[in-house]
């Protein structure tokens, strides 16, 4: 019988098969995320792969340090303990990774929490032969991103140790619930931002200025700049706007971030300031009248994914008018006119457009952003924490 936690506080291991710290949108996500419920008053352990013989699997000096590296990397509190798991690191990606949750997934089982956590289902299945209470997150529709995926949610997510299935929008819930998965224990949480920013009120004049960027009319892309997100949509933009400076923020080591900033080339209004986190980033989203999330059906048709982008929900709370698609996941936050300016995916002339419209319409660019900013007061990252926390409860008492 899987056994609720009483009056007492809630302690949860979560898994992971990523090696920390880490450029990934995937880790900038758990950790805010684990950070939030930590704050919330849940006892978190956080289990993730060391290769063997590192210090901070064996050294409290070496384990705290990492975790003083983990708060400046990601610019927020880690109120979570570290359990570092050594195993093997290296080889075949697959294979590593699915070595590396097998690891974390075995010592977690050992620790007497009230659940397990994770985005790595298959290394954790050993917790459902346990009856131990298990809960997967993901912001993938798998059941129809993967046809071979969906038996297995079929039969896993009705079994009683299965407690809970956490997805970031509603598009993909209602996929998992489509393809069999038991409604209430599907869960849509968006993720979420740092109150701080909305707090913070400087003009975008301000932040150029103190970025080195000129006083011109500024566009700003923070994310990953890889072709799934279709950034090269704004390199087009940029190309045709040679007046307008377009700043892309993101870890510009990649193959990708090359092969982008190759297209942009020969441009001398594009910038590219390199991975930010913290204050730098809430500077360089500051410095923008409009902020951008690619317009795209790329994401959902090509790859699988939803955009839904952790992006969003800062740039919600910036302050700044924020120009994105018309399409199926970004649509169940952003309004037309209301709190963005939605254009027709993949259409760089619309793209154009729309930007040049809001860059000549200060009045329009405020009430858009007062919306946005609206809307953003309840999806702060501590808001979600208290939501999570309460989903957790929720299940267990349902599976007593």
């Amino acid at each position: 019988m899987i056994v609720a936690c009483a009056a007492r506080t809630m302690r949860i291991a979560f898994l992971t098969d990523e090696v920390l710290p880490s450029h990934g949108a995937d880790t900038i996500q758990f950790i805010n995320a684990l950070s939030a419920l930590g704050r919330a008053g849940v006892d978190v352990d956080l289990f993730f792969p060391v290769a063997p013989g590192a210090a901070a699997a064996r050294d409290d000096g070496a384990r705290a340090a990492l975790h003083d590296a983990l708060r400046a990397h990601y610019a927020t509190g880690c109120e979570f303990t570290l359990r570092p798991v050594q195993g093997a690191l290296g080889g075949p990606r697959l294979l590593t990774k699915l070595a590396a949750g097998a690891l974390t997934s075995g010592a977690a089982l050992r620790g007497g929490y009230d659940l397990l956590h994770t985005r790595t289902l298959l290394p954790s299945l050993a917790a459902l032969g346990l009856r131990k209470p298990l809960f997967f997150e993901t912001y993938r529709p798998l059941t129809a991103q993967f046809a071979a995926a969906r038996p297995g949610f079929r039969y896993l997510t009705p079994l009683r140790a299965f407690a809970g299935l956490i997805v970031h929008s509603r598009l993909v819930r209602e996929q998992f619930v489509r393809d069999g998965a038991p409604p209430e224990k599907v869960v849509t949480l968006y993720n979420g931002f740092d109150a701080r920013l909305l707090t913070d009120d400087r003009a975008p004049a301000d932040a150029r200025a103190a970025l080195g960027l000129p006083e011109r009319p500024t566009a700003v892309y923070a994310g990953r700049l890889g072709r799934e997100k279709a950034c090269d949509l704004f390199i087009e933009a940029a190309r045709a706007m040679p007046d307008v400076h377009f700043v892309f923020a993101g870890h510009d080591g990649t193959d990708d971030a090359r092969a982008l900033k190759a297209l942009a080339a020969g441009l001398t209004n594009v910038t590219f300031p390199g991975f930010l986190t913290g204050e730098h980033l809430t500077l360089v989203q500051k410095a923008a009248d409009v902020l951008l999330v690619p317009p795209s059906r790329r994401p959902l048709a090509e790859v699988g994914t939803t955009v839904m982008p952790l992006k969003l929900f800062t740039y919600l709370a910036t302050g700044r008018a924020v120009l994105a698609g018309d399409l199926p996941d970004t649509t169940e936050l952003l309004r037309d006119g209301e709190n963005a300016r939605l254009v027709p995916p993949d259409d760089v002339p619309a793209i154009v457009a729309a930007l040049r419209g809001l860059l000549d319409a200060p009045a329009f660019r405020r009430q858009l952003a007062s919306g946005a900013r609206a809307l953003a007061a309840s999806l702060t990252w501590d808001a979600r924490g208290v939501r999570l926390r309460d989903f957790y409860s929720e299940r267990l008492a349902a599976g007593r």
